[in-house]
């Protein structure tokens, strides 16, 4: 008789494994949903402008030194002997100056644009770059015997995707207006846009400097500053900021209006000058890494939620088996016959596909709740026939629905999300002992054995 009980829990284990496998499409099809976004944003960025990062900012000085040569015949060498002929070439080089005080002030004018059913966070940003330099350096250089300027001396600054820029960036230099060039100068951040110093600004001891530039881009803004003492600042009616990079906001501000968020950094915290005369000979890297900015991020990813609700997807459905399970044990009267599980099972599994579904077009979590009380009705209104009582079918609809709100919770929940579900599986397994302490296990088997043989045969 023990058979055909042994048989039915059997077929339930090989249910339970067979609904892996509408789950793992699920799966799938969310991933290729969140990689349709993906490809959505980068029609937007292609036609908006991108992700934008911001070097500010570096006052260049060419000059020529003097430096000896030998002549060998119709060779010429680098070295130098007493007993060959000397002379002399003047040789290019740069002088890298970056400012005492640098201050950035951004203002962000955000929105979203819309690329079929997603959208991308896009902004306009009004910046203001002020600082000044100290030319005493380059006034200690100039005077020496075997120095004299090369070329037009020019600040420079980058920014990243300069597609963005919207007109003509304006730069004062000691409050006189100065020609915008294009391109920075700098092979290594070529992208941006440079003013030539006048000759008379550079003989003073100090150089003001003044930029304002408007630019798009496309959800991060980021900011690479040389100066010696830094402050940067960004305001925006964007109510979900995600701050990265090398140095967090000393001071930030956050409401469903918007945010704030104050940078203060100094050159010993970010050893510019050794980092960008290592950038000149083709290392960058250090350099960049010293980026910090903000990233307009939306409130819900739908596709990651609704990707860790599927991760979560077996223990539903584990849970509710054993719920059923539970049920017909104690109640002697009910049979549950397999296809039962597999039609419910089948219900379970819907529920993610419509979450991802509903999602797209709604709030997250009216999607949610519509998706997970939808399944729920349909599970009962089904039990309520096959076990013909309405209470019984209302005792696993609240079930049903507790079991989805704590799921709610668990992939809400970033941070806790392993935790919240150990806990889940620790107080399911608890509540099931607990209810089954007193039972007979051999008595049970026996009755449920000789309950299914009459139901088998009724």
């Amino acid at each position: 008789m023990k058979t055909l009980l042994l048989n039915k829990y059997l077929w339930l284990v090989a249910i339970v494994f067979a609904l892996n496998i509408p789950l793992l499409m699920i799966e799938s099809q969310i991933e290729e949903r969140s990689g349709q976004r993906d490809v959505a944003k980068q029609a937007v960025t292609n036609s908006w402008t991108g992700e934008q990062s911001v070097l500010a900012k570096v006052l260049i000085i060419p000059y020529q030194q003097k430096e000896k040569i030998i002549v060998t015949g119709d060779n010429t060498y680098n070295a130098v002997s007493s007993s060959q002929a000397e002379r002399y070439k003047w040789v290019n080089k740069r002088l890298y100056l970056f400012p005492e005080q640098l201050n950035v002030q951004t203002e962000l004018d955000t929105q979203t644009l819309s690329k079929g059913i997603y959208e991308v966070p896009v902004y306009t940003a009004d910046m203001t770059i002020k600082g000044n330099f100290d030319l005493m350096p380059w006034q200690e250089l100039r005077n020496k015997d075997d120095i004299k300027q090369g070329g037009g001396a020019y600040l420079s600054t980058g920014i990243k995707d300069s597609r963005g820029l919207n007109g003509i960036p304006q730069i004062l230099v000691n409050q006189q207006e100065a020609e915008v060039k294009p391109g920075t100068q700098f092979s290594h951040f070529a992208s941006g846009f440079h003013a030539y110093v006048d000759s008379k600004s550079l003989e003073l001891d100090n150089l003001l400097f003044l930029t304002k530039l408007n630019f798009k881009g496309t959800e991060s803004i980021e900011f690479v500053l040389t100066g010696k003492e830094n402050s940067a600042r960004i305001n925006s009616s964007w109510p979900h900021p995600n701050f990265n990079g090398a140095f967090l906001p000393t001071k930030r501000e956050i409401n469903n209006s918007g945010y704030s968020a104050q940078w203060h950094t100094g050159i010993i915290s970010t050893n510019i000058e050794n980092k960008f005369e290592r950038c000149v000979f083709g290392d960058c890297d250090s350099l960049f890494r010293t980026s910090f900015g903000v990233k307009n991020i939306q409130s819900i990813d739908i596709y990651l939620q609704s990707l860790r609700s599927v991760k979560y997807g077996l223990l539903i459905v584990i849970v509710t088996f054993a719920i059923f399970a539970l049920y017909e044990i104690i109640n002697r009267n009910i049979s549950v016959h397999p296809i039962s599980y597999v039609l419910t099972g089948c219900a379970l599994a819907i529920f993610f596909l419509l979450l991802i579904a509903l999602s797209e077009h709604l709030y997250f979590g009216v999607a949610y709740w519509v998706s997970a009380l939808s399944c729920a009705s349909l599970i009962s209104y089904y039990i309520s026939h096959q076990s013909r009582s309405n209470k019984i079918a209302f005792i696993f609809m609240a079930l049903l629905s507790f079991l989805y709100l704590i799921l709610f919770f668990i992939i809400r929940s970033e941070d806790h999300a392993l935790l919240s579900g150990s806990l889940l599986v620790f107080f399911v397994l608890a509540i099931v002992m607990f209810v089954t302490r007193k039972l007979d296990w051999y008595k049970v088997m026996d009755n449920a054995t000789e309950n299914e043989r009459k139901y088998s045969t009724s």
